[in-house]
């Protein structure tokens, strides 16, 4: 056989090994990242494991704790065995339970139909009377009349 035959076969063979390289290295390749996933996936589980562990040992120390105490924990209905402080107590006694929140805007029959406060002319301070524009003395006339002064000389 001649060498430019033998040359073909030769790039040929090493073709398909190239070829059967490939196919393996994808394979492979494959396999990696499912092995890579399943790892990802039980780390994640074990985290989470982890954590709720975490959570339940907490859980049961507080309930352990609130147990030693006598006491109950804040979130089981909310009658404490506490007494509120002074302040509350002097504010409770003052103003009623509940504190004086929301009471002072509201009105009354009696207020709305009392008219004794209103003037019907308008409510100027100490029955004053208003005397033009601005109230302030009229010390300055308006632009207008400075104006036409101003040209009248």
């Amino acid at each position: 056989k001649t060498d430019d035959h033998m040359a073909k076969v030769k790039d040929r063979l090493i073709f398909e090994n190239k070829k059967m390289e490939a196919v393996s290295q994808r394979k492979s390749n494959k396999e990696q990242k499912l092995r890579a996933k399943e790892s990802h996936a039980n780390k994640l589980a074990e985290k989470a494991k982890r954590k709720k562990d975490n959570l339940r040992a907490v859980d049961d120390y507080a309930q352990s704790a609130a147990s030693r105490r006598g006491g109950r924990l804040d979130d089981d209905d909310g009658a404490g065995a506490f007494e509120p402080n002074k302040k509350r107590m002097a504010a409770d006694k003052k103003y009623g339970f509940g504190g004086k929140r929301g009471r002072f805007k509201k009105s009354d029959p009696k207020a709305l139909n009392d008219y004794s406060g209103f003037n019907a002319r308008g409510n100027f301070p100490a029955g004053q009377k208003r005397i033009g524009g601005a109230g302030a003395g009229n010390k300055r006339p308006g632009k207008r009349a400075r104006d036409s002064a101003r040209s009248r000389r």
